[in-house]
């Protein structure tokens, strides 16, 4: 679900009441709501943040309200001594220097702004709160120097060339008797961030300015000033960073870089992997207490990820102009890859072979159930032949149709602590592996079983079949006869474009290894040849399935992933229940385990699957199938 943040006017002079949001324009051309925001889960934790930093708790927020066609609460700081950050930050509140808010809520009813590219939320959900940075002007960095508030939060404040200046303030000897810091150097890329934060919060302060109609000409015009020199500034900054790294790129190609540098490409990643990025990044955002941009920052630092739209979390906020690039490295990480990731499931999936051979679907955007047209057997509608003027006979089209609707699978999977910590950064294959080899043994027994089709599941590609009987003739003749008895339906019916074997690797071997009539080998090669051979263990011994994949449908996709180290789960593998269900007496799961008191991370995957045959009669099985050599 979208993460959106906003953020609003602030703080009310001389006290600590603040509008979190109101129903103004803002510089996206959105619109928030007052009457649609959803309070109840927020008001049972007002935590109040600093900057959106889950890591940063500064107070929490009371007599949270819709009030005056706005959001408004009231700013409780957390009690002096709780954390140096929180001591800060309530002493930059008292003193007016912090004035701004910014809320993080999920959108649940929205609509376009006709005429422009905003949006309309009507309806949204409260998530967080938090106390944001403003520009930098004079009179705030004075105050905040004369309360002795240190480097760190200077920085986070004002940016770090305010932490610079007032470490490099002297005043004679006695400043000697003073800690010193050494100032670290940044680099180029560091400092382009630097003064773009600097040039979003300048031209947010001429924006506030200039609202007012009133307002002073002379600080608008040095607001001005700094925003034109930040601008010729950072441009000059991207220049040389531009020019240092193609020369950085010709001599040292494979160079690490913490940040890809402007004008360089950017490796290119298999799609296939971005859904395991997801959730590697989801994973190790909670075993970390981190925020999902500062994990991907910093996991993948040197990836692209175009599209910015599609990843369903946005950020923005008052300050910190970067992180606007982080949802575009998320992006492609929640939408790229369903029918890629197919070709993970190993080892030796039948579904995915099969389905890579068949029709491959998808459900769009309000379209729940797709229809799948085919042939019917009869009426044909071929031409005849006709005598001279004779009539020529009319003929009518058979058609008939499925519906294929979605079916959901989901899985948990349970990590201690310890491991996302210590196994990191190899946590990525370890989340793969584990989900690959447990989601690909389970669709492929679903797939080749032989139960009815519910409202849960779709139906095994063997229900309402009879098998044939299998040959007793054993080696050669016994496989000749069963393949032969198995194809013939397809045959009859027009049908077998695409034939596919499916087979324990048991009748494989043997297939392989059984002589032929002359007692020579190889002679299954040739006979094979026109099918493709499919094994897998989910197969029985002695079952051999034969299916036309022309008239397989399948749909794989619409992945999902979350985690949680709050969950209570049932740790049960095959029939899950309710934690507790109403009865006389009440039923209650069992083993039950929280993940809080076990310090354990869930994570689960949820994703739609489902599958059909276009007509009836496209696949056959045998089973006792003994292609051995017989005899001595």
């Amino acid at each position: 679900m979208t993460l959106i943040r906003k953020a609003a006017a602030g703080k009310a002079s001389g006290s600590l009441s603040y509008v979190l949001s109101d129903a103004t324009v803002d510089r996206y051309g959105d619109i928030v709501e007052p009457q649609g925001w959803v309070l109840e889960n927020f008001k049972s934790n007002p935590i109040a943040l600093f900057n959106h930093r889950p890591d940063q708790v500064v107070g929490t927020w009371g007599n949270v309200r819709v009030a005056k066609d706005a959001l408004m609460a009231e700013f409780q700081p957390a009690e002096p001594g709780t954390s140096r950050i929180a001591d800060e930050v309530r002493r930059l509140v008292e003193q007016g220097v912090l004035r701004a808010a910014s809320v993080g809520f999920h959108g649940i009813e929205a609509e376009p702004i006709k005429g422009t590219r905003g949006t309309r939320y009507k309806s949204q959900e409260l998530v967080e709160t938090s106390i944001v940075s403003v520009p930098a002007n004079p009179q705030a960095l004075a105050i905040a120097k004369s309360l002795d508030i240190s480097d760190d939060t200077m920085e986070l404040v004002f940016g770090k060339h305010a932490a610079t200046i007032t470490r490099s303030i002297s005043s004679g000897k006695h400043a000697d008797t003073h800690p010193k810091h050494k100032v670290r150097a940044m680099n180029i890329s560091q400092q382009i961030e630097d003064v773009q934060n600097r040039l979003n919060a300048a031209r947010d302060a001429l924006h506030a300015h200039v609202e007012n109609s009133d307002h002073d000409i002379e600080q608008a015009q040095q607001l001005n000033d700094e925003v034109e020199y930040l601008e010729k500034d950072l441009a000059s900054k991207q220049r040389t960073e531009k020019s240092l790294a193609l020369r950085a790129v010709e001599q040292t190609p494979q160079l690490p870089a913490v940040r890809r540098p402007l004008g360089t490409p950017a490796p290119l990643v298999n799609k296939g992997d971005y859904m395991w990025r997801a959730a590697a990044a989801q994973f190790c955002a909670v075993a970390q207490r981190k925020s999902i941009e500062d994990t991907l920052r910093e996991r993948y630092p040197l990836e692209r990820y175009p599209d910015a739209e599609a990843t369903g979390w946005v950020t923005r906020a008052a300050v910190s102009g970067a992180l606007t690039s982080v949802p575009a490295w998320a992006g492609d990480l929640v939408q790229e890859s369903t029918a890629a990731w197919l070709a993970t499931l190993t080892p030796a999936p039948v579904f995915t072979q099969v389905a890579a051979a068949g029709t491959q679907l998808n459900f769009g955007p309000e379209q729940g159930v797709i229809k799948i047209p085919s042939r019917a057997a009869t009426p044909s509608i071929s031409g005849a032949f006709v005598g001279e003027a004779s009539p020529i006979p009319v003929r009518r089209l058979g058609l008939t149709s499925i519906l294929l609707s979605p079916h959901k699978m989901g899985g948990i999977s349970v990590f201690s602590r310890e491991m996302a910590r210590y196994s990191n950064p190899s946590i990525e294959g370890i989340i793969r592996d584990a989900i690959t080899e447990d989601t690909n043994l389970t669709i492929d027994t679903l797939f080749l079983d032989a139960t009815a089709g519910s409202a849960i599941r779709p139906a095994g590609i063997l229900f309402g079949i009879n098998a044939t009987a299998a040959s007793t003739a054993g080696g050669y003749a016994a496989a000749l006869a069963d393949i032969s008895a198995l194809t013939a339906p397809f045959y009859a019916a027009n049908a077998g474009r695409t034939l596919v074997l499916i087979m324990n690797p048991e009748q494989s071997m043997q297939l392989g290894f059984a002589p032929g009539p002359d007692g020579s080998f190889g002679w299954a090669a040739q006979f094979t040849a026109r099918f493709r051979i499919v094994e897998s263990t989910t197969v029985a011994p002695g079952t051999v399935i034969v299916l036309d994949a022309a008239d397989l449908v399948t749909v794989f996709g619409g992945f999902e992933y979350d985690t949680s180290e709050q969950a209570t789960l049932h740790m049960e593998d095959s029939v899950p229940l309710h934690i507790s269900a109403p009865g006389a007496p009440a039923t209650v799961a069992a083993p039950v385990q929280s993940m809080y008191q076990t310090a354990q991370i869930a994570i689960r995957m949820l994703l739609t699957v489902t599958w059909a045959m276009r007509r009836d009669g496209m696949v056959q099985y045998t089973t006792g199938a003994n292609w051995a050599p017989s005899g001595p």
